[in-house]
């Protein structure tokens, strides 16, 4: 059946039967590489003469045909329906404050492609919604303007990870209408710049905002032109076309729509240490925003939503040693956060859900110095968008629970050597007995959750086993967000399980130190604190737990997808 174009494109149309693309109205079945290619072509108004020269003429010279064909080349077959006259909201504010200025008329309708999984079962239209969501890949937003066309896009990341990857990733629950269809999706948004009203630094704050305003109530979805008067207002000549943001002036927007941010600059504390912040906001669920530089004059900004899961035989590479001078303790401890290599990036230049390695690099020609890389740029700025009442850092809660894990009154070392010398233990791991020793590291992993995520998981994880324990997480009182610090040994950690953890204040200062902590919770003993008691941590003391066993660690901010 042929579909109805304008007369310029009858042609493809025509290629397309004859290479076998079955088409019904809108419907697009694409099971063959060439189907693939003749579509993108007629998708992005690719002329004639450039459809020649070949596909890898067009992976060269057109950025949207490059992406596009990256990522769906490694599906075998897959279904498109497209909506030909789709209003996508952030172009039409472009268009009706910057392209319908100009001299050259633009269109001000978009296309949008929906991504089905193989073939559809029937007819589209006699598909049930509930059946469609079954294969629904997503939706990707044509925008006519030549090369950077692709604009808001919503793919579920199970679809686009690299085969044999398993990421966690931080995505929300979005809805797309298609012909009278609500299809649900998880999701993290994608766009490209398109040089004019957005720059990447635009594209940036547009998807983190996206983000947020469908998670969560207190924030609001903004457009390019009121991020472009945004950024008039804290500078000093006019913003369009855009000649990109810097990362003190994304910071500032971030702060006039609500948000905390903290910006951080790599140039001024070690790698290690911004490596580890990097790692904690993402494994908190926060998406983080990075700003690169390629060589003296480029700068890029992209946002890292998720890490790479990795194996856990590197695990005690690099060690950490903690030491108390009042008790003399000595512990040893390694991070999961030191065998995370690889984050799960958005760039507008790539494929979303882009896997790429943070590395570590010596400049021979710069005496020496390192330098953080990703993508072979640069990692030059972190801004991280806090909510207003996470106030804790993230690498002050890392020192406060190192300073309670080797206290003298809190310390986990000299309590698990008492509760085994009274037989008080009630696991039988030779690995927990001698953990935080340099032969047996103690195993931390540090992130931030919301109160309400974090009671609700561990309520759910108490019940087999530690029910004392959950009655009470239960009847203690909690701000709206908290660090943890979970515990493990080496052979827990394999298992997915902790042995303990620390739960600690996230509106408290870097100041108040061990007067933050919550919960100190080891086998079989607990110690708590109540609002009441910010005063008196020196006369906190441990409840015994008579049925206690190893629980599972709290998996509450990230999303896991891949094999």
């Amino acid at each position: 059946m042929e579909i109805l174009h304008t007369q310029k494109d009858k042609h493809k149309t025509e290629d397309f039967s004859e290479r076998g693309l079955y088409m019904a109205d809108t419907v697009f079945e694409i099971c063959k590489k060439e189907q693939q290619l003749d579509f993108l072509a007629w998708i992005l108004n690719v002329s004639e003469q450039e459809l020649s020269y070949g596909k890898d003429f067009l992976m060269e010279h057109n950025t949207s045909f490059r992406v596009l064909w990256k990522l769906l080349s490694h599906l075998d077959t897959y279904t498109v329906v497209v909506e030909d006259h789709y209003v996508d909201r952030v172009y039409r504010d472009s268009y009706y404050f910057y392209y319908s200025g100009k001299h050259f008329s633009y269109d001000r309708f978009c296309k949008r492609l929906c991504l089905f999984h193989g073939k559809l079962s029937s007819d589209f239209y006699d598909c049930s919604c509930s059946e469609l969501e079954k294969c629904f890949m997503g939706s990707i937003v044509i925008r006519p303007i030549p090369d950077r066309s692709i604009g808001r896009t919503l793919l579920n990341p199970s679809y686009f990870l690299p085969d044999g990857v398993t990421c966690r990733v931080r995505v929300a629950k979005y809805n797309v209408t298609v012909y009278g269809k609500r299809l649900y999706i998880w999701a993290f948004p994608y766009s490209m710049q398109d040089g004019e009203t957005t720059s990447c630094a635009e594209i940036t704050i547009l998807n983190v905002l996206d983000y947020y305003s469908q998670s969560y109530p207190e924030y609001h979805y903004v457009l390019p032109s009121e991020i472009s008067d945004l950024a008039e207002r804290n500078s000093y000549e006019r913003r369009m076309p855009t000649t990109g943001l810097s990362y003190e002036l994304i910071s500032k927007i971030f702060c006039d729509v609500g948000f905390y941010p903290r910006l951080y600059s790599a140039k001024k504390m070690a790698n290690t240490k911004f490596r580890h912040i990097l790692h904690y906001y993402i494994e908190s669920g926060i998406p983080v925003a990075l700003g690169l530089k390629l060589g003296e004059e480029n700068k890029h900004s992209i946002i890292s939503i998720g890490y790479r899961v990795s194996e856990t035989n590197r695990l005690g590479e690099e060690l950490t040693c903690a030491y108390d001078s009042k008790s003399k303790n000595v512990l040893w401890t390694c991070d999961t956060a030191d065998i995370v290599d690889s984050y799960c990036i958005m760039d507008d230049n790539r494929v979303p859900y882009k896997v790429s390695k943070c590395v570590e690099t010596v400049e021979k020609a710069a005496r020496g110095t390192s330098s953080l890389r990703l993508n072979e740029c640069e990692i030059e700025y972190m801004m991280v968008p806090l909510y207003k009442r996470m106030i804790l850092e993230a690498a002050d809660a890392y020192d406060i629970c190192l300073s309670i894990l080797a206290s003298e009154k809190f310390g986990i070392k000299s309590f698990l050597q008492e509760r085994e010398a009274s037989s008080q233990l009630t696991t039988k791991d030779d690995d927990f007995h001698h953990s935080g020793t340099k032969e047996k590291p103690l195993v931390i992993r540090l992130f931030m959750a919301s109160s309400r995520t974090f009671r609700r998981k561990r309520d759910e994880e108490f019940m087999q086993g530690n029910c004392e324990v959950r009655d009470l997480y239960n009847i203690t009182v909690f701000p709206k967000f908290v660090w943890v610090c979970e515990l493990s040994t080496w052979s827990l950690y394999q298992k997915n399980q902790v042995m303990g953890e620390i739960i600690i204040d996230a509106t408290s200062s870097a100041d108040a130190k061990m007067d933050s902590f919550i919960i100190i919770h080891y086998p079989n003993v607990i110690c708590r604190r109540m609002p009441e008691d910010f005063t008196e941590v020196k006369d906190s003391f441990f409840e015994s737990i008579d049925n206690w066993r190893p629980f599972a660690a709290f998996h509450g901010n990230l999303s896991e997808y891949g094999k």
